[in-house]
């Protein structure tokens, strides 16, 4: 491709198992090559190797890669739903030049577009899954989904932070905005589900109630549930929703579960009670596009690739899942 230029770089899902009977979850993806796959896919995904914007250590630009490499081996069976028999589409990392964190934002809102595009191709429309890359991004991903359902739209977010925060003027806005940047664009609900106790300004908890936010701490989980918390947020929703967007920032995990990202601290979820919420969110209908953000590899154990399993197994969820 000419320097410059935006395009996407295909993934290479030629990964054949040496066990002739595995059957994983990398065969379930259509030959990009072949459009007439979007006939009949379920899912769309499309990587945004970028983090520019992280607030704490830089890493998240290899998420794409690493969730993919570790997806691709996931074996394709649920022992509650049975065989996983979904076709995905993966349009591939989407690569584009950026002078600043408002170019690329612009870059990937016009990605987001072009995916949610190819999701309407098939009968049923498929959902969309954003790999990321660092949490700026849930600002440019969302906000296609935002101006189709105004105020019908629900937004939740399971992130050890808010992401509500505000910038000087002229500077670039942050992993820690988006949200904030949705609220003031128009977005009517937003929930955060997984908040860390002293990983927030009380401004900021001021701001985000004051706008309408929900928050759902990681104590309130541990009381009970994800499963449990995830029926009650969607049994509670207003009953004009139309469609759900759900962010996953990996930092709501504790660091002993995923320590290959930002910014990682004590105190958060374990990955039963993320993988009850992602699956029980995400078996909801109206969920219309996910993003899974913040996953630095780099920033792994020696010899470790945990964070990067637990990611690909968030991913699974939201592919398998209604």
């Amino acid at each position: 491709m000419s320097e410059g230029k935006s395009y996407f770089h295909l993934f290479d899902w030629s990964y054949v198992p040496a066990d002739p009977f595995d059957r994983v979850m990398g065969q379930l993806v259509s030959d990009p090559l072949n459009l007439k796959h979007l006939e009949t896919c379920d899912t769309v995904i499309f990587g945004i190797p970028f983090d520019d914007a992280v607030l704490g250590r830089k890493g998240a630009a290899d998420g794409p890669r690493a969730i993919r490499e570790a997806f691709q081996r996931l074996k394709a069976h649920n022992h509650g739903s049975g065989e996983v028999v979904r076709t995905l589409y993966d349009l591939g990392d989407f690569i584009f030049p950026a002078e600043n964190v408002a170019s690329a934002h612009e870059e990937v809102e016009r990605a987001a577009r072009h995916a949610k595009n190819f999701a309407s191709r098939p009968k049923n429309r498929a959902r969309v899954i954003a790999l990321g890359g660092d949490h700026s991004l849930s600002y440019p991903c969302a906000i296609p989904y935002l101006e189709q359902h105004r105020e019908k739209l629900v937004v939740i977010n399971l992130d050890a932070h808010l992401d509500v925060r505000v910038v000087p003027q002229g500077q670039p806005h942050n992993s820690g905005t988006s949200f904030g940047r949705l609220l003031e664009r128009g977005l009517k609900n937003y929930i955060v589900i997984g908040a860390r106790d002293f990983h927030t300004s009380p401004e900021y908890v001021k701001r985000a109630t004051g706008m309408g936010a929900r928050i759902i701490s990681a104590n309130e989980v541990f009381a009970s549930s994800g499963e449990a918390i995830a029926r009650k947020v969607l049994a509670e929703l207003p009953k004009e929703c139309a469609a759900i967007y759900l962010s996953v920032d990996l930092d709501v995990a504790d660091a002993s579960v995923v320590p290959g990202v930002s910014a990682p601290t004590p105190g958060g979820l374990m990955a039963h009670q993320i993988f009850d919420l992602v699956r029980t969110i995400c078996d909801d209908e109206r969920v219309v596009a996910c993003d899974l953000m913040e996953l630095a590899p780099n920033l792994e154990d020696s010899f470790s690739d945990r964070s990067a399993r637990l990611a690909a197994a968030c991913l699974a969820y939201m592919v398998s899942s209604s």
